[in-house]
């Protein structure tokens, strides 16, 4: 019977043992992702809440066949030493043009003067490519701001998506997104590509726009 004593049978109460709370709340531990350079020191009942928001927790290499694991600094250091021309280089604030395969399911990214990361990632649907960017980063992290341009090959008519990036520590193929761009099927030139235009900037240099908490 549930909420009783296997042995006994005795009902098992709800009460709350205050002194018990109070050795907890005294008992200090470190933090999961100190091999990754946290330092901090807690309670041990904000061990969890901790962990949903430390900003040293581990990231992922994206790239399929690398397994490397390490706090974004160090991600950002491995793929700059090992993985250098495996990404897409750009400047914060500057206009970056790219190119995209139709068929292509993501892009990566690299910021040339910290080594950030970002993933462009598309998806083929029945009305055409649904493109959208992402970083590669703690998941608590702030936003960049970004501005994604595709022009048609006839040069006629555009299309643009003004938005905020989303941070996860891995690759996925359908991240979350806070908007993304529906590329017709007439926007991909002959050889069968999407070019775009991409100026991403800094978080804290967009405080005009509403940013995500």
């Amino acid at each position: 019977m549930r909420n009783r004593c296997p042995s006994c049978m005795t009902p098992i109460g709800y009460s709350r043992c205050r002194a018990i709370e109070k050795v907890l709340e005294s008992v200090k531990v470190t933090c999961q992702n100190t091999k990754y350079g946290c330092k901090e020191a807690f309670s041990y009942s904000m061990k969890q809440k901790h962990g949903k928001a430390c900003l040293f927790a581990p990231c992922s290499c994206p790239l399929p066949d690398c397994d490397f694991e390490g706090s974004s600094e160090e991600l950002s250091a491995h793929f700059g030493n090992v993985h250098k021309y495996s990404a897409t280089r750009f400047l914060y604030d500057r206009l970056a043009p790219i190119t995209l395969g139709v068929s292509e399911k993501f892009l990566i990214l690299r910021e040339e003067t910290d080594g950030s990361l970002f993933i462009l990632h598309n998806k083929v649907e029945n009305l055409g490519n649904v493109v959208t960017l992402s970083r590669i980063g703690p998941s608590t992290e702030r936003g960049f701001f970004y501005e994604l341009t595709v022009k048609a090959p006839s040069d006629v008519s555009n299309l643009r998506l003004q938005s905020f990036t989303k941070s996860t520590p891995k690759r996925v193929d359908s991240p979350q997104s806070l908007g993304f761009l529906l590329v017709p099927s007439q926007f991909s030139c002959i050889s069968r590509q999407i070019k775009m235009d991409l100026r991403l900037g800094r978080s804290d240099r967009f405080s005009y726009y509403q940013r995500p908490g």
